[in-house]
């Protein structure tokens, strides 16, 4: 039985090779336990991190790796972990628009334009690719490409057709584009009455090498346990799978996997 994030995902035996973990939460549930635990392993193996923040402030994730014991105020001064903040840059455009009728060019200006242009993410897609040749400078073993909730966009107005391509992109990056070995880790709410929001979540999760699932109990509160998560790690080359079915407890040092059933 896996006992926590780590062992489950078997990431021990594969920190060298170029991933794509695509994770899911329902209405009742989050996912901060999984990214804490997943990006705090990866920091404490001289990985560094972009994060690609569309749901949460920086301090947010500043806050819940400090949980974990990583102070991202010292790390980030030897560039391992680095900001797209996309929420203060939408701040910002929602500013500029009630100030200005000039078009400043930024990560969103141009889904101003048209929401179904497929190529409105790219200046965000770039502002990525700079932040990891960046990163990448400073030689770590690694690092993790994370971006928090790719759902949001959505709720901004971009089409499926628009983010397909941009998830593509930020995929290559990791896998081809750069010597250092990246991993790709997107997150995602899954809203399954959601027509455009369920298409989405069954493309990337056929895109993914690993897909997650976080969902909350159909029974409400248990003292005994958070919810239920869902862990498929895929074979591509066997075209093959594992999957396992957990519960899982949150406390002060992470979360804890436990069997169903028990």
């Amino acid at each position: 039985m896996s006992s926590d994030i780590v062992s489950a995902l078997n990431i021990d035996n594969q920190l060298t090779t170029k991933k794509f973990l695509f994770v899911t939460k329902d209405a009742c549930s989050d996912l901060n336990f999984f990214f804490s635990d997943f990006l705090s392993y990866y920091l404490r193996k001289n990985y560094s991190i972009i994060v690609v923040n569309l749901a949460q402030s920086c301090s947010h994730y500043t806050h819940l790796l400090l949980k974990s014991g990583i102070n991202i105020k010292i790390i980030r001064d030897h560039q391992k972990v680095a900001f797209v903040d996309v929420m203060l840059e939408a701040g910002n455009l929602i500013e500029s628009a009630v100030q200005t009728d000039s078009e400043e060019i930024d990560l969103f200006n141009s889904l101003n334009n048209s929401c179904n242009d497929t190529l409105c993410l790219k200046p965000l897609y770039d502002c990525i690719k700079r932040t990891v040749e960046k990163i990448s400078a400073s030689k770590p073993d690694g690092f993790i490409l994370f971006i928090d909730e790719i759902s949001m966009l959505m709720n901004l107005g971009t089409s499926l057709r628009a983010i397909q391509p941009f998830v593509q992109q930020c995929y290559a990056l990791c896998s081809k584009f750069t010597e250092i070995p990246g991993n790709l880790l997107v997150g995602s709410f899954y809203d399954e009455s959601d027509l455009e929001n369920k298409k989405m979540a069954n493309y990337l999760s056929h895109m993914a090498d690993t897909r997650v699932q976080v969902q909350s109990l159909k029974t409400g509160y248990s003292k005994d346990t958070d919810g239920k998560i869902t862990i498929e790690v895929k074979n591509k080359q066997d075209c093959a799978s594992i999957k396992q079915k957990l519960f899982f407890k949150i406390g002060d040092k992470g979360a804890k996997l436990l069997t169903l059933g028990l």
